[in-house]
C-alpha cells in the first residue's frame, strides 16, 4: 500500500459552533488557502477533515461511518464536504433570514462606506449574483434620503453631459 504524502498546510480548525457565520467564514479561509498552495482535488477532504475539532470531528466521524454503512453518500471532493457542511452547519432558515435582512437594509447612521461593506458581505452570505446595475440601485435606495438626491441629481447630470445629443 503506497503512502500519499499530504502537503504542509496549515488549515484553521472548526469545532462546529451553531453560529453559521463562523462556519462560512472557515469554508472561505479554507477555500483561500486551498488556492493559494494550489491543493489537489483529491487532498482538500483529507487536510480540511484534520482539523476537525469537538463536534465536527464528532459529526464527520459519524458521517463517515454512516457512508461505510451506505446510509449516506461518499464525500470525495471538496464540494461534497461543503454542501455537506452546510446543509449541516448552515440551517436553511440562516439564507431566508439573510434574504430578509437584505431587503431592510439601509445606512441609517452608518457611513457610505461601512454601508457599501455590509451590503458586499451580505451579499456574499446569500451568494447572491445581481448585476451590477441592480446592485447599484439596491445600494443607492439603502443609502440616507440626503445622500440618495445627490446621488440622483450627479446621475441626472452626468446622464444630460454624457448624451449624444449634447451641445456642450
Amino acid at each position: 500500500m503506497s503512502k500519499i504524502s499530504l502537503p504542509y498546510v496549515k488549515i484553521p480548525s472548526f469545532s462546529g459552533e451553531g453560529d453559521p457565520n463562523i462556519y462560512l467564514g472557515w469554508e472561505a479561509k479554507v477555500e483561500q488557502i486551498f488556492n493559494v498552495h494550489e491543493v489537489q482535488e483529491e487532498q482538500k477532504v483529507k487536510l480540511a477533515s484534520l482539523e476537525f475539532l469537538d463536534y465536527a470531528m464528532q459529526w464527520w466521524h459519524k458521517t463517515v461511518m454512516n457512508i461505510g454503512l451506505n446510509k449516506r453518500q461518499v464525500v470525495v471532493s471538496w464540494e461534497d464536504l461543503k454542501l455537506c457542511m452546510r446543509s449541516r452547519f448552515v440551517l436553511p432558515h440562516y439564507r431566508k433570514e439573510l434574504l430578509f435582512y437584505l431587503q431592510r437594509l439601509q445606512q441609517e447612521t452608518q457611513s457610505v462606506d461601512d454601508y457599501f461593506k455590509e451590503l458586499e458581505t451580505t451579499l456574499t452570505k446569500v451568494d447572491m449574483h445581481e448585476s451590477e446595475e441592480s446592485k447599484m440601485a439596491r445600494f443607492v435606495s439603502g443609502l440616507r434620503r440626503e445622500i440618495q438626491d445627490v446621488v440622483e441629481l450627479y446621475e441626472y447630470i452626468f446622464r444630460k453631459i454624457g448624451s449624444p445629443c449634447h451641445q456642450g
